[in-house]
């Protein structure tokens, strides 16, 4: 039997001792500056069983709850509209907008908070400032517009603190899922939304606006109680920004893998080797040529937060500038004008002042979202075999189509048959892909250093830009000659055709991928060459599991 002396970290509930410990190999090979075992060098090859995935799959779907409020916030406009008539454009267009007004103002914030305070502790200052909404909105009278504005303000703040919406929520799953199964996890997201969407129409249509603002009150407040209980912290979080927790780190992932041991030391392993702050100790005896390693991951550290102020490598460049583009093409397709303004939407289309009937426009809706959340669950299940990227191109294709047809079709004299089969099938397919999709590559493209606070900054980018399409949309239809509609269209078709363009030209997939694999595509040789060296620089940790 050969013995080996290696330095590795003895952790208690209590304290986190160094020492120096002999250790019979036993089929583990211990090198001098690059410790490799056998955890690390074999891969899981057995598929997970459904009781490994399952403490994932639950943090998962608790923390896509929140993901709902987005498709809430984005109906509430027709929910009020559906009892309360606007006469005044501009009314109307202020209730709207004034949420994605708002969701710049504290998103590039919501990066250092994440940071600082951790992702759960983000979720639940999230929760409070929605439920602040929902009080407002619960005792408010609809002709006091100030407080509908204040209720839609605070809505458009918690919308702040959840980076998009979606966005935190897509950080948090993408740092716990297992590379396997990430993908299909992370399209919840989409999933999630529709289900807000619908939810929010189904109640809509059959309580009078009083009693729905109580009910989603409830609903918020319900959310915030199982984020408590069923939600660990992000384990790398605690590697990356908590590296003297080391036993946090431990028991959260324990908490996502407490069955199969092989899975939780080769996620461990993966965890330690892949954060940069494995080596900020200075108990942690470090070989010499590490020691530039180190210091360069102090600076790195002490500079996160305004990761714009200073140079960075081409694995945050490129990823950023992708996503940039992304999100503006996105705004450019009309994805989110056909939600927020939908019951403005088939009034027009049709032809009509409503589709005939009390609460006709909402049971449209109702019914729209039904197949909005199928063709979501059909798009998540698709997500696992074919990937993100075919699934935005299809997405982007169906909606350029089907806008071309409400173009070529609309006219004020002619049947509304084939433009509201237009309207409905571009709703749909956006729902597919484009209107989710982008925010949940923010979890995925960014290196982990930078994902909070770049994605943050993302976020408010595409926000802005959806402030100013939806501030325009009223206007940009309001002639009542026909021609704009057909003309906003036509535009709509050309920003999702250029999205699809650009998606198959720039954007990688990224399913079954872990962020190195992705960091690497966007590197070129000589920062993979030195990424490659940083990995053997920091130190492999073997851990009994607790």
């Amino acid at each position: 039997m050969a013995y080996s002396t290696f330095t590795t970290p003895l952790i208690s509930r209590n304290s986190c001792v160094w020492k120096n410990h002999q250790t019979i190999s036993n089929g583990i090979q211990f090198k001098s500056n690059d410790i490799i075992t056998n955890v690390e060098q074999n891969v899981t090859t057995n598929k997970l069983s459904w009781g490994d995935l399952f403490p994932q799959i639950l943090a998962s779907v608790v923390a896509f709850l929140l993901a709902t409020q987005p498709g809430i916030n984005m109906v509430y406009s027709n929910i009020f509209l559906n009892h309360y008539e606007f006469t005044d454009v501009s009314e109307l267009s202020w209730l709207t907008s004034i949420l994605v007004f708002c969701t710049p103002i504290g998103a590039i914030t919501i990066g250092v908070i994440m940071d600082r305070i951790g992702r759960k502790n983000a979720f639940l200052l999230t929760s409070g400032t929605l439920l602040i909404s929902w009080s407002i909105a619960s005792v408010a009278r609809p002709e006091n517009m100030r407080l509908i504005y204040a209720c839609r303000f605070f809505a458009g703040i918690g919308g702040d603190f959840l980076t998009g919406m979606t966005s935190m929520v897509v950080v948090y799953v993408s740092e716990i899922a297992h590379a396997s199964h990430r993908q299909v996890l992370l399209s919840l997201n989409s999933v999630f939304f529709s289900v807000g969407v619908l939810f929010a129409t189904t109640v809509g249509s059959l309580f009078q606006w009083q009693t729905v603002n109580v009910i989603f009150f409830i609903f918020t407040a319900v959310t915030t109680v199982l984020l408590v209980i069923f939600l660990p912290e992000s384990p790398v979080w605690l590697a990356k920004f908590r590296s003297a927790r080391t036993y946090d780190a431990r028991t959260s992932l324990r908490r996502i893998y407490p069955k199969n041991d092989q899975v939780f030391m080769e996620e461990l392993d993966h965890l330690y080797r892949d954060s940069t702050t494995t080596a900020d100790s200075p108990e942690v005896h470090q070989p010499q040529h590490c020691i530039g390693c180190e210091q360069a991951t102090k600076r790195r550290r002490l500079k996160r937060c305004f990761w714009w102020r200073t140079p960075q490598p081409r694995t945050v460049t490129r990823p950023v500038r992708v996503l940039a583009i992304v999100f503006l093409l996105q705004q450019l397709s009309g994805c989110y004008p056909v939600i927020f303004y939908a019951v403005p939407v088939m009034r027009s289309v049709a032809g009509t002042t409503a589709l005939g009937g009390p609460y006709s426009d909402m049971e449209a809706m109702v019914a729209l979202g039904a197949v909005r959340l199928l063709t979501s669950v059909v798009a998540c299940a698709l997500s696992l075999h074919v990937g993100r990227r075919p699934l935005l191109i299809a997405s982007s294709l169906a909606m350029a189509c089907s806008a071309a047809l409400v173009a070529l079709t609309y006219s004020p004299t002619a049947a509304p048959l084939w433009p509201l089969i237009g309207v409905a099938v571009f709703a749909c397919s956006g729902s597919a892909g484009v209107l989710v999709f982008p925010w949940t590559l923010v979890g995925e493209l960014l290196p982990v250093s930078v994902r909070a606070s770049a994605g943050a900054s993302l976020v408010a980018y595409a926000y802005t830009l959806m402030f100013v399409v939806l501030k325009a949309f009223p206007y940009a239809v309001a002639d009542d000659d026909g021609g704009s509609v057909a003309t906003t269209f036509a535009a709509f078709a050309a920003g999702s055709l250029a999205m699809a363009a650009y998606v198959h030209a720039r954007l990688p997939e990224t399913m079954g991928k872990r962020f190195d694999e992705i960091e690497a595509h966007f590197a070129d040789d000589k920062h993979a060459a030195t990424a490659t060296r940083n990995a053997h620089c920091k130190t492999s940790y073997l851990m009994t599991p607790p």
